[in-house]
């Protein structure tokens, strides 16, 4: 017997194994990738991963055109420790029947019900989907305990309340304190809603989780604080037990959506329900306060962060890591020569100096336009390992610094993005490739006049 979760792409009937299943979630919002693959919409984010969004309509050919996937839901998979996010209509329900058939074969089917149900196989995820799988390095660390995540793993953080242990998904804990090193404010809310509390000088609403839970009346010793797209949120508890990791299929989950407690999983001989994500997302929605830009400063501190320069090609924002920058040129500052080619991106040699560059525009690929009349359009001289290429933009919008574990790439350089990033304002921005900038367009080492 297998477990398979069905779900629906344009009204026909499709099944996944359990066992591959990472996350199921709601799309909220997708940055698109100019020159990906068509059954690549974009990416997403999901807790503090980002994760690429595949598009079951292309990759089943049962649409010419891959429709909005905002509102529809994704569902994570672990393939051979890569994952995707694919995109469906609607999720009905896991059921356990008999297999009839290998999960080693491209296409299974079976007969439920008098409905034909088509299992999306390993092995047909492997032979349709040629996209390189993304690498973010995410770390928790609280309490002086950090430990790096696996693919296909999840961390907890483990909390008593009273004589009760439970948990809570460590990727919507930002920090820990110590109750007894911040002052409190109270506020007349909820009752189980303690007050306001300045943390480093940030306030953050706080509830105590004692009162909701009718387990008594008592402040705990330490507050755990929640985070997603910048809300944040407060939980007063005992003491924090332990992080522990665990394998995704270990976890057992619950059906009821709505409660605070949905999963829960076997620790040191106790089950520890989870607290879910919908009642966080509640909490966070009813009773957050949002954290200005200047203030969130040190729920980063101490972690890696890259300098990443945000510009312009037309309306559309991109990214480049400042190490791949060599300068930037005002288009009057150069003198351009048309150069004859077949390629629709190269506009022709600029020289500056003793050396030249070929220039690269990408407005065609992006289906956007650069005003090279403007005296804000630039060129950016893009390097990599010695070789040099300049490319049009429009404008610099800015210089950001973002925590390394906000940077999700993909793992070779085949394509024209080389990754997302999460910015400062929770949004997402595609990172340029530079080494397929280079290498695709026969871009050489500068020439000495």
């Amino acid at each position: 017997m297998i477990n398979i979760l069905e779900f629906t792409v344009k009204d026909l009937l499709f099944g996944l194994r359990t066992e591959y299943i990472k996350y199921i979630f709601d799309i909220e919002h997708v940055k698109p990738a100019p020159l990906m693959p068509d059954y690549v919409a974009g990416f997403t984010v999901h807790g503090k991963y980002i994760y690429p969004l595949i598009c079951m309509e292309k990759v089943l050919e049962l649409s010419e055109e891959c429709s909005d996937p905002v509102g529809k839901t994704a569902i994570a998979v672990d393939i051979d420790g890569n994952i995707y996010s694919l995109i469906v209509d609607e999720i009905l329900k896991i059921q356990e029947i008999e297999e009839t058939s290998s999960e080693n074969d491209v296409v299974n089917f079976y007969n439920l019900q008098g409905r034909v149900l088509e299992e999306i196989t390993p092995q047909f995820l492997r032979k349709k989907i040629k996209f390189p799988p993304v690498k973010q390095h995410v770390e928790t660390d609280f309490l002086g305990k950090k430990e790096t995540q696996k693919k296909g793993e999840i961390s907890f953080m483990i909390f008593q309340l009273g004589d009760k242990w439970l948990a809570v998904n460590t990727d919507f804990v930002r920090k820990v304190e110590d109750i007894e090193t911040v002052n409190i404010t109270p506020v007349k809310e909820k009752e189980w809603i303690e007050g306001v509390f300045l943390v480093k000088g940030v306030p953050v609403k706080a509830g105590n989780m004692k009162k909701l839970l009718d387990i008594g009346n008592s402040s705990g010793s330490n507050l755990i604080i929640l985070e997603k797209e910048r809300k944040y949120f407060g939980l007063i508890v005992d003491e924090i037990i332990d992080i522990y990791t665990t394998e995704e299929n270990r976890i057992n989950r619950g059906s009821d959506t709505d409660s605070i407690f949905k999963d829960f999983f076997v620790y040191s001989n106790r089950a520890i329900p989870v607290i879910s994500e919908s009642f966080i997302n509640e909490v966070l929605d009813k009773y957050s306060l949002e954290i200005e830009e200047t203030e969130d400063e040190f729920f980063t501190k101490g972690k890696s962060k890259v300098d990443i320069l945000v510009f312009r090609i037309g309306k559309e924002k991109l990214g480049l890591k400042m190490e791949n920058l060599d300068e930037v040129l005002e288009l009057k500052e150069v003198h351009f020569s048309s150069y004859p080619t077949e390629n629709e991106f190269v506009k022709g040699i600029i020289a500056k100096g003793n050396e030249s560059y070929y220039l690269i525009s990408y407005e065609s690929a992006l289906k956007e336009k650069i005003d090279t009349d403007s005296e804000d359009t630039k060129i950016l001289v893009i390097t990599d390992k010695g070789f040099k290429v300049a490319v049009l933009i429009s404008d610099i919008e800015d210089i950001i610094s973002v925590p390394e574990e906000n940077i999700a790439e993909l793992e070779d350089d085949s394509l024209f993005i080389k990754g997302t990033v999460i910015d400062k304002k929770g949004g997402l921005l595609n990172l340029l490739n530079p080494r397929w900038i280079i290498s695709r367009y026969g871009s050489t080492k500068p020439v000495k006049k």
